[in-house]
Order: structure tokens, then sequence, then C-alpha cells
């Protein structure tokens, strides 16, 4: 960044995931062999790197700028706001059913005018009302900002396509598990959002698409209800959740101008204690 010397004081904050906790564990060491000393000048080992028995280990400086975490872009909620999502070789390996989800939650994910940067096999090209090519040499894309408008976005993301040319002869259903199945459509289609939480609003189960009243906070993956709350309901949430707390009982968050059209209003439940399960709230 020196040499671009930008206007003002700012900070850089990187975020690294893998899928693998082990390679997280060994990406957090920061530890490189000697012979890096081959490819980095002596000026930079001196200044970003502290010499060691074994090799070279990253500096403090560049280490507090650096939050390790394990993710599944799939499954897990993202990060948020950010200037450049750095997404290299890994789409090649993913089918095309789920690159159309991930393609929009990057998108969601960048600030205005941010970057993507994808591998060298890898191209944004058939998401062209998403991302405009920045360098196409250099697998670099830039956000649009002109999107039209699509279904909000559910979080966490969850999506498995099913294997071609996979069939397998379905079992006949018990009348027990017949019933189970008919709830779990019933609840899935005919009742709203649902968040389960503790006592201290930290997110346990989810049912429904929350997309309209959470989002997930801009940095580290936070899943506490108060963090991924969406401006304008945080404050109604907190009282009411502290309200239930405090009494045992329902409560419901005052109508406010943030409510989207024909959202249902957030309640506040407070559930029953039982040997097996501690305190908890559902949103």
């Amino acid at each position: 960044m020196e040499p671009v010397n930008p206007a003002g004081k700012f900070t850089l904050q990187i975020f690294a995931t893998d899928l693998d906790p082990d390679a997280i564990d060994k990406a957090r060491q920061g530890l490189y062999p000697a012979n890096i000393a081959a490819d980095i000048s002596p000026e930079r080992l001196h200044r970003f790197f502290i010499k060691e028995e074994n090799g070279y280990r990253v500096g403090k400086e560049i280490r507090e700028m650096v939050t390790f975490a394990t993710q599944n872009v799939i499954m897990d909620p993202p990060f948020t706001k950010l200037d450049i999502l750095i997404c290299r070789n890994l789409l090649i390996y993913l089918t095309p059913e789920l690159q159309k989800k991930l393609m929009p939650l990057f998108h969601y994910s960048l600030n205005p005018g941010g970057v993507l940067f994808l591998g060298s096999a890898e191209t944004a090209g058939t998401f062209a009302e998403l991302f405009a090519p920045l360098n196409i040499k250099s697998r670099l894309f830039l956000r649009r900002e002109s999107v039209s408008p699509c279904e909000p976005l559910a979080f966490p993301v969850s999506f498995a396509p099913a294997q071609q040319g996979f069939s397998k002869e379905q079992p006949m259903l018990k009348p027990s598990d017949l019933q189970s199945l008919a709830d779990q459509v019933l609840l899935q289609h005919f009742t709203p959002p649902a968040v389960l939480v503790n006592d201290k609003g930290d997110i346990l189960y989810i049912s429904g698409k929350t997309g309209r009243y959470l989002e997930p906070a801009a940095g580290k993956a936070n899943w506490n209800i108060f963090a991924m709350a969406r401006e304008g309901l945080r404050l109604d949430l907190s009282s009411a959740f502290q309200k239930a707390i405090r009494q045992k009982r329902r409560s419901l968050p005052r109508a406010s101008r943030w409510e989207p059209t024909a959202a249902p209003r957030p309640l506040i439940s407070r559930s029953r204690r039982s040997k097996s399960r501690r305190r908890c709230g559902e949103w």
C-alpha cells in the first residue's frame, strides 16, 4: 500500500477462511520455512517476519490485521461490507447450481464499488448483471450497482443439488413418519420465520426465511440475534426480549415504521423449562 500512498487514515482488516479446521490452525501459526528468504528481500524479511529456529514467523503488525475462521461458504452466513472478496480456484469445483447460489451472495457481501478476485480458470461472465469486468486477464470483476430487484437472501445459505443419474427406491413411510413429514411441510410453508435463542440472545436454531429481519453483521461471524437484527428493529427487539425474560411470558414489540409490507410482527416468547434444556426465548 505504501507505493499507492492513499489519502486519509484507514485500517486494513483481512478475514481468512477455509472449510478445513486444520488448514486454519496451520495458517494461524504464520510460520514459513527458511527458504522463503530466496523470494523475499532482506528488507521485507526484517520488517514483516521474525526469524526463528525453524524458519520465519509473520510479525505482529500483520498478524493483528488477519482474522482466521472456519467457514463453509455454502452453509454458513457470509462476511459482509467487504471491499474485496478473493475466492480463487473454488468455483471450478462447484456445479452450476451452486455457483448460481454463491455469486449473488458474493455480490451481497461486497460494498458498492467492491471487487471480486477469481482464479485464473474462473469467470463471472455468466453473471453480467452482478459483476462487470475490471481486468479480465487478472480475473478482477467490479460489483455492479444497477441490479434488478430479487427475492431477499435467506441466511444461513443452504443448498444441496440433487446428483444427476442417481436414483434410489424410497421406502414406504410409516404413519408416524408420514405425520412428521406433513408437520415439517406445514411448518415450512405456513408458519412465520422463527429463531430460537438462549437467554443471552445467541441463536440456537432458525426456521424459515429470516432475511427481511436478520442479516449477518460485518466482520467475524456473530450468531447473536441483536448483532444480526436489521437497522430499525434492534431497539424494539431488545426491549421486548428483556420484557419476555423478566416477566416469563410472551412479548410483542410495538409496531414501527421499519416493518416491511405484509411482514409478520416479531413475537418474543418465553419457552418452558425442562430438565434437558436451558431457558430460552423464541422469535
